[in-house]
């Protein structure tokens, strides 16, 4: 994780657009999210994944309060 945020920090100090994505999910996105120079989570594929056990507004409101959250 240390050489993820090192990378995201650098990327900001070049004043790059950082998003992230591919591999995010509810167990791992809330520690993504407290990085502040992130911009944006392309986490689509797990809601839609999620969505199929428990419903689109659910798996909606869940990762948004885990992101939210951090």
């Amino acid at each position: 994780m240390r050489r993820i945020e090192d990378a995201i920090r650098l990327a900001a100090k070049l004043r790059l657009q950082i998003g992230v994505g591919h591999g995010l999910d509810y167990r791992n996105v809330s520690r993504l999210a407290r990085i502040g120079e992130i911009e944006e989570f392309s986490i689509g594929h797990s809601i839609v994944s999620r969505a199929m056990f428990v419903g689109i507004e659910r798996a909606t409101r869940e990762m948004k309060a885990l992101v939210g959250h951090a």
